[in-house]
């Protein structure tokens, strides 16, 4: 009997996370993934870096000082992963794994963390001809079937990648505002995704992991055959030997990267690039701790 997914992933994050890591993972007896709630709790002083919002006009009137009302965590949050399956995310991983398998590793991820906190997980895939969705739960069965609709829907037939597409559909069947997980290649979200971006970071809390293709040219491995799966054909020898072919191809990664770092820092959204399958599990725990660290208690 095949070993299940979410098996698997316990089994990874295990294996290259350390003690500290471990403890952020399961949250350290709250949920790591911090929402305003919805429960009145108490008043409190208002404190610079409070929200204006969160004020009690009434209470201030009463007492001279301005006073903020506390509100209890939600017991349940619910959380969503927007997957790429696209022929793209079928390919190479930068680190020589596949990139769909690193994708998998990300989700289970999540998926691992939520279920620690009690949390629900839902999932947005697919394309428009074959869209994907499954409504937030949190069963052992229902985690299992979201990382097994990312491997199936996942193959070099899936065809090209659409991030407008996927972000329009993650914003229209996600009404309940969730702790968004995208994850793509080094390629995705475009810069031409920003509205589609700052428009979901208007109702969800958006992540961003983006996984890094393999070298698109491996000229150190001429017996090698490389094939562009999102225009299947074969890159030349003539291409892979080229040092101007290199140079060009280095300086358009490195420029496409900066802009979409650049484009994601600019609409506060937390991103991490990760090489592939061997890096996902430590660069995804480096992104949770730096946002436990922005946004907890200072």
């Amino acid at each position: 009997m095949a070993t299940s997914l979410m098996t698997r992933v316990k089994a990874r994050v295990d294996l290259y996370t350390s003690n500290r890591a471990r403890g952020l993972i399961q949250g350290r007896g709250r949920s790591l993934f911090k929402g305003s709630g919805e429960d009145f709790d108490d008043l409190k002083y208002y404190q610079p870096g409070d929200k204006i919002s969160d004020i009690d006009w009434k209470a201030t009137a009463r007492s001279g000082e301005p006073l903020i009302r506390q509100f209890n965590e939600e017991r349940v949050r619910h959380l969503s992963i927007v997957a790429d399956t696209s022929a793209g995310m079928s390919a190479t991983a930068a680190d020589g794994t596949s990139k769909r398998e690193a994708m998998i590793l990300a989700a289970g991820m999540i998926c691992f963390l939520a279920q620690k906190n009690g949390d629900l997980v839902g999932l947005v895939a697919g394309s428009e001809q074959h869209p994907v969705q499954l409504p937030a739960r949190s069963s052992d069965g229902h985690l299992e079937l979201l990382l097994r609709s990312i491997q199936q829907g996942t193959t070099t037939a899936s065809g090209p990648a659409r991030s407008d597409w996927l972000l329009e559909r993650a914003f229209r069947v996600t009404a309940r505002p969730t702790l968004m997980t995208i994850i793509t290649d080094e390629a995705h979200p475009t810069v031409d995704d920003f509205s589609a971006l700052r428009r979901l970071t208007t109702r969800h809390d958006v992540m961003v992991v983006r996984i890094a293709d393999g070298d698109p040219l491996q000229a150190t491995a001429m017996d090698m055959d490389v094939v562009d799966v999102d225009d299947p054909r074969e890159v030349g020898s003539l291409a892979r030997t080229s040092k101007r072919v290199a140079q060009d191809v280095a300086a358009y990664r490195r420029a496409r990267g900066e802009g979409i770092s650049e484009m994601l820092e600019r609409l506060h959204i937390s991103h991490v690039l990760t090489r592939g399958e061997t890096t996902v599990v430590d660069d995804m725990i480096a992104m949770l701790r730096s946002r436990e660290y922005r946004h907890g208690p200072h």
